[in-house]
This record gives C-alpha cells, sequence and structure tokens, in this order.
C-alpha cells in the first residue's frame, strides 16, 4: 500500500493552553482552545482514529498512559467538529489478542464518549515508504485503512532511548504487539531508531495531534520515571512542531531530540523551527527549569566518531548504559524476556531461587525491558569496563 497522503500545507501553529486538573469540562475547554488556537482538525464526515499512548495497560495515576479523561475530552471534541465515525486504539508491546485497555480506563473512557475500540492485533497492512532512509515499508494495523483522518494522542514523558517521547514517536503503536521488538534489533542505535521512526511518520503522514501534558513525568521513562505536574494541553496540525514545542518546555534544546533532529532535516513537515507559529502560549514562558531529563551526552568530536575503526566504536556502544535487575523488586514475571527481541534475558538458578539474568554481549541497549517492567525492578545504570570484561 502506498504512503497515506495528508494535507501538510495544514499549518504549522502549536497551540499551548493552561490545564491544571483532569476535570472533564475544564480539560475539554483547553483541548477546544489549543485546536482552535492552532487550528482546527478537518474532521467532517470522516472516519478518525484517535491513536493514545498505552506503553503498558496501568491505572491512569502512574502517568504511564494518557489520561482517560482526555482521550474522552478528544473524542467528544471530534464529535463536535462533525467527524462521522470515531476509532480509537493502541498496541502495547505484550499485547494480547483482545485488548481492551480495561485497567487505564481508555477502552471504557472511549466507549462513554462514542467511539468504537479498535484491536490492532486483529488485522494488518503494509504501508510503504519509498524515500525511506532506513525502512521501506512498514506491517500495521489495518485500522489506518479505514481511517480519513489520524490523530496522534500522546503522553508527554521522558524516554530513556529517545530521550522524549511524543506526537511522532507515539506512532510507533501502529505496529501490533511484539512486532515492534524486531525493530530494535534492525535498528539499535539511537540515530538509526530515529531515522526510522520519522520513516513511519512518512508512511503514516498523521493530520493532527492532541498532546496530554496537564500530567506527564520525568526521571527515567517512558516507564519507571515519576509523576509530574506539566498543566499543558497542546494541540497542532503538525506533530513536529508539537514535538519540538513539547521537548522545549520540559528543558531540552528541541534538535538534542533525534526525531525531532531527523525529522527536521528532511523538510517535510518545517524547513526550520522558526517556522512555528506559537498563537496562545509560548513554550520559553511556560518552560520548566527543574524537570528531570534523561541525561543528553553528544561526542566531543562527531568526525572522530564517523572514522574510528568499527570495533573500537563497538567497544564504546558495549559501555553504554545498560538494564540491571534488583532482584528483591522482581515479579519473576517474564515480561522482560518476552519483549527483548535480542533474547539477552534468560532466567537461572541462584540458590534454589529463580533469577533474571542479562547476556549483555547480546543486549543492544534498547531499554524496552526497562519500559516494560510492571514492578520498576529495571534501572539503567551507567557500564563500568570492569564489568564489560566480566570483572567486578
Amino acid at each position: 500500500m502506498e504512503p497515506r497522503r495528508s494535507d501538510r500545507s495544514a499549518g504549522t501553529a502549536v497551540g499551548i493552553t493552561s490545564c491544571g486538573e483532569y476535570d472533564p469540562d475544564l480539560v475539554y475547554r483547553a483541548l477546544r482552545q489549543a485546536a482552535e488556537l492552532a487550528g482546527e482538525p478537518d474532521v467532517r464526515d470522516k472516519t478518525v482514529l484517535l491513536k493514545p499512548n498505552i506503553l503498558f495497560d496501568a491505572p491512569p495515576e502512574k502517568a504511564l498512559t494518557t489520561h482517560p479523561v482526555f482521550l474522552e475530552a478528544a473524542v467528544r471534541m471530534v464529535r463536535d467538529l462533525g467527524a462521522g465515525r470515531v476509532l480509537v486504539g493502541d498496541s502495547p508491546g505484550l499485547q494480547k489478542p483482545g485488548f481492551t485497555g480495561k485497567n487505564s480506563l481508555l477502552g471504557p473512557a472511549a466507549e462513554k464518549a462514542g467511539a468504537r475500540w479498535v484491536d490492532f492485533t486483529a488485522g494488518k497492512t503494509t504501508l510503504s515508504c519509498p524515500g525511506g532512509k532506513a525502512a521501506k515499508q512498514f506491517a500495521v494495523t489495518d485500522a489506518v485503512l479505514e481511517a480519513d483522518c489520524i490523530i496522534s494522542l500522546p503522553k508527554l514523558k521522558t524516554h530513556q532511548l529517545m530521550f522524549f517521547t511524543g506526537a511522532m514517536k507515539n506512532l510507533f503503536g501502529l505496529i501490533p504487539s511484539l512486532m515492534k521488538s524486531p525493530y530494535h534489533v534492525r535498528f539499535p542505535g539511537r540515530e538509526e531508531f530515529a531515522a526510522m521512526l520519522v520513516d513511519l511518520n512518512e508512511a503514516v503522514m498523521a493530520d493532527y495531534a492532541f498532546m496530554d501534558g496537564i500530567i506527564g513525568m520525568e526521571g527515567p521513562g517512558p516507564g519507571s520515571g515519576t509523576p509530574r505536574q506539566i498543566g499543558l494541553v497542546m494541540a497542532s496540525p503538525n506533530l513536529l512542531a508539537m514535538d519540538i514545542a513539547a521537548s522545549a518546555v520540559i528543558g531540552y534544546p528541541p534538535l538534542d531530540i533525534p526525531v525531532n533532529r531527523e525529522a527536521l532535516s528532511r523538510g517535510i513537515w518545517l524547513k526550520g523551527i522558526s517556522d512555528i507559529e506559537y498563537p496562545g502560549l509560548d513554550p520559553a514562558s511556560v518552560k520548566i527549569p527543574d524537570f528531570e531529563k534523561i541525561p543528553v551526552k553528544k561526542a566531543k568530536n562527531q568526525l572522530l566518531e564517523l572514522i574510528l575503526p568499527r570495533p573500537y566504536r563497538k567497544f564504546r556502544e558495549a559501555l553504554a548504559p545498560r538494564p540491571e535487575v534488583l532482584h528483591s523488586e522482581c515479579l519473576r514475571c517474564g515480561d522482560c524476556m518476552r519483549i527483548c527481541s535480542a533474547k539477552a534475558i534468560s532466567f537461572r538458578d541462584v540458590n534454589g531461587e529463580k533469577q533474571i539474568s542479562f547476556n549483555y554481549r547480546k543486549c543492544i541497549r534498547c531499554y524496552c525491558c526497562h519500559e516494560i517492567c510492571p514492578a520498576k525492578a529495571i534501572e539503567i545504570r551507567k557500564t563500568r569496563i570492569g564489568d564489560f570484561f566480566g570483572k567486578k
């Protein structure tokens, strides 16, 4: 199937409004105002697919997912704007057929608001990206075939691999369940993975985004961080513009984010950061200076990094921060083993007790195990040279 077509002339404005709590009426008003500022999406008589962010099916107070009140407001708004049908769905990494978003309350919220919940594993289709830099095609949920308009509904969070996760990264969930895992093996580095995500966005060409920034996540996100009051709602017809704005709010120079940098270099969504318009609040005026971010470490000499022998570069990569398990907190559920596409995690017997063990020679540092752990029993720690050589 050819890439979806979307009207990229729709605009570059990002509407940012204040909203301090998940009161249904307050959220609806804030979202409607943000969309009016940015230019409302054209949904009249269309089938609209709303794609919230569900890392895994956790209660709303953990701030792992788009909040159900925010989703309900989004459904209500597109219906008020004349949408013919509204579909809602997402596919967490370990989704089983029949997933309904019950614990996160997103499934019930969608149905309450008059939308239809879609099981992303029920069927798939292939989207092509002929000009893709990293990937030329993607197997995605066939819900994209039903949709005339796709709207991304991200949660504003940090991300251990990509530093920040927003509207563009959220579309990775259109790839059903464990079909996402091989992409981490194919594209293990941050820059490679970012290029793949931008290819996916080229293939999908989502039409709009609403961001839940009322309560976000700081620290070791997207699954083990801490909920943080941000108090913002964002809307934009331009996913890259939204992500640049949101990353600036939490204190990142926008071009430190690999997805932002890669997408901007292609000139599809924006020609430059100066193209973005802020008819409401400006990111600089609502920036959170003490937001706990994932540290960004840049190579001191980019040219040297490129010309160094491959074995040296592989050694450097092996010293990247690595996942380590807190055995006292581990549930032995095996979710980390199932999500690991590199097959770097297994159980071992330690004095008659089953424990998780990492093979760091195989580990690609995608941090999916850290994301998916329901007990926050996996931490990301610096790798010591002695650890690399099997020494303590």
